[in-house]
């Protein structure tokens, strides 16, 4: 295999390569402030209409262009459906389906999710060269300085949005410090790395200086260490492996010194060594109890996972005792906050294990891809492996936020793009035909088969759309101070119960806004509807305990508190709740074996107090 040497001509970049990173930017930097969740249910409405559209792409280029058995495009297909077929099955044994496929309360990081967003990575590499690969350094500079921007306008108190949010302000267009933090760290890896890119003229350079600069402050002052860790470690890579190719010796050195560096990093994280004082932060702390309840829930279902992006349905059963008596009963998560951890505890050992091939097929391309380019061409692909590689070391901490993840796919599908070029055993043949094939010439087989999978996925969009604003105009109306207001909160419960893909969490709000208006008996049927779909969900539980105990069936919310007992069994106050309706019907053995128990596990708290002076003949 021969090395490659040029950067390539100069060549218009083919529309279906700008439509694939125009969307990607546009998924980043899309919200919306009429609807409940501005973030990620946008977010991943645009997701699937962009994936819709490349899907019928990727059909056309399949036909013109079929795949050689032995090529990286047939090893990354069968590596990605894989994926696919076995998140899919997993799905379809997830106790609820509509999490599976959708995804939990503001996460979205179903199935849908991730098959689009393998949609993203096939058509990257399917499509993307060196002669177009510049186009997305030159989007990830403008995404970059408009997140960056809109961060700086909300650090200085001026965002024209009124967000009601309990974090730092700095949240730009991804709704979390964090998020934001983690996005434009990458990004910012990405124009750094530019800045050696000799296609990207002076203008872009300056640009990136600019990004830099700004992206730089805002994530200092977002108060998220993730971000700086990603720049950290992208910057890392880059020189090990650019100093290691040029000069062998020195690069070695390189290397043993950012090996040695990484582990100080991520062991200051972990509140050890000397890097502590600086790296610290109890957020990143509090992840060790998620990472091991995902474990938990792995080692007790194997084969199946727990279901799903079902996580948060199961926490509170898996997680440590000491963890609601440090940060609240009633503190959940719904995530692992590690993307493996929380694939291998919701969808099982073959999803997880899948996913890992395709993270290490992607590393493996990338490595050997350094090998056989030289001058520009190996700084481009450098540039991309960093970038990638910083996107991964935030996944060790984070959430999949699709606005984040949406790059980290591109560019692992980018760096198989080029590989494929290198493969080719003549580049120039390759890349022409390859450009020619996605010029968009607007052939009739293309344009229907993209238009029935975006009508296809418009679906489950538009229906998720009408959710998010029913619930917004709910919120707008549930006041129980205006009772002119009854007849339009029943209203949008009923469209909300009645729209299958509306939030779960949506529905229960809804309900106890109604309950609030007057809705009594309604409501009794609706969270019966809620139960139906989700017996274990705690918020269901607790609601059918509240409208069984305020008509006084006893028997009823006894039922109900036990279920939570089981699903939640360090929930103390539950706890006492149900030892009070047991001492009201008389089984006073019951219910001090309770409060002993309260006692017992959380001595020297509120709620042990409480336990004690409830105590019969202690």
């Amino acid at each position: 295999m021969r090395k490659m040497t040029t950067t390539g001509t100069r060549t218009r970049t083919p529309k279906s390569v700008q439509y694939l990173v125009l969307s990607v930017a546009s998924i980043t930097i899309f919200f919306r402030t009429d609807v409940a969740d501005p973030f990620n249910s946008v977010k991943f409405i645009l997701l699937l209409l962009t994936s819709g559209w490349l899907i019928g792409l990727l059909i056309d280029s399949y036909k013109k262009s079929p795949i050689k058995l032995k090529s990286k495009d047939a090893s990354v297909l069968i590596l990605l459906s894989i994926f696919v077929t076995s998140l899919l099955i997993s799905t379809l044994t997830t106790d609820v389906k509509l999490v599976g496929f959708i995804g939990d309360t503001q996460r979205k990081n179903g199935f849908l999710s991730y098959f689009c967003l393998t949609i993203i990575m096939l058509f990257a590499a399917r499509s993307i060269t060196f002669q177009n690969v510049v186009t997305v350094f030159k989007t990830g500079i403008y995404t970059s300085l408009i997140l960056g921007v809109y961060g700086i306008i909300q650090i200085t108190g001026n965002d024209f949005v009124k967000w009601l949010n309990p974090y730092n302000s700095m949240i730009s267009t991804v709704g979390n410090p964090n998020f934001a933090s983690a996005i434009l760290a990458v990004l910012t890896l990405l124009s750094t790395f530019g800045l050696f890119i000799e296609n990207l003229s002076k203008f872009y350079k300056t640009l990136i200086i600019v990004s830099i600069a700004v992206s730089i402050f805002c994530i200092v002052e977002s108060d998220s260490r993730q971000g700086l860790l990603v720049i950290f470690f992208g910057l890392l890579f880059y020189l090990s492996v650019l100093s290691y190719v040029t000069l062998r010796k020195l690069g070695l050195v390189i290397i043993i010194i950012s090996i040695i560096s990484s582990i100080a990093a991520i062991m200051g994280m972990l509140q050890k060594g000397p890097l502590a004082f600086l790296l610290y932060k109890d957020s990143v702390s509090v992840r060790g109890y998620y990472w091991r309840a995902g474990f938990k829930m792995f080692k007790e279902n194997i084969f199946t996972g727990v279901g799903v992006d079902r996580y948060g349905a199961y926490f509170k059963e898996f997680r440590e005792v000491s963890y609601p008596l440090k940060y609240g009963y009633e503190i959940g998560s719904s995530n692992a906050h590690n993307i493996i951890i929380q694939l291998f505890s919701t969808a099982g050992l073959l999803v997880g294990l899948n996913y890992i091939a395709v993270l290490g097929y992607v590393l493996f391309v990338g490595l050997k891809l350094i090998k056989n380019t030289t001058g520009g061409n190996r700084k481009i692909v450098i540039s991309l492996i960093a970038a990638w590689l910083g996107f991964q070391s935030q996944t060790i901490i984070s959430i999949d936020n699709i606005g984040v993840s949406v790059w980290g796919w591109l560019f692992g599908g980018a760096i198989i793009g080029l590989s494929n070029v290198i493969d080719s055993k003549s580049k120039d043949d390759f890349d022409t035909k390859r450009n020619k094939s996605y010029s968009i010439t607007l052939n009739y087989h293309q344009i229907l088969l993209s238009l029935f999978f975006v009508v296809l996925a418009s679906i489950p969009a538009s229906m998720i759309y009408s959710a998010e604003r029913d619930m917004y105009n709910l919120r707008n109306s549930a006041d129980p101070s205006y009772p002119s207001q009854k007849n339009m909160v029943f209203k949008y419960t009923t469209k909300l119960f009645n729209n299958p893909f509306a939030d779960r969490s949506y529905k229960i709000e809804a309900a106890s806004s109604s309950y609030e208006m007057g809705y009594r008996n309604e409501v009794v049927s609706w969270v019966d509807q809620l139960l139906k779909q989700d017996p274990r969900d705690l918020d269901f539980l607790r609601a059918k305990a509240f409208l069984s105990e305020s008509t006084g069936d006893v028997d009823l919310a006894i039922k109900n508190r036990e279920l939570i007992a089981e699903y939640d069994p360090w929930n103390f106050p539950n706890i006492i709740e149900l030892g009070k309706l047991y001492a009201k019907i008389n089984m006073t053995q019951e219910s001090n074996r309770l409060y002993r128990e309260v006692i017992t596990y959380a001595p020297n708290t509120l709620v042990a107090k409480t336990a004690l002076e409830l105590l019969v003949n202690p």
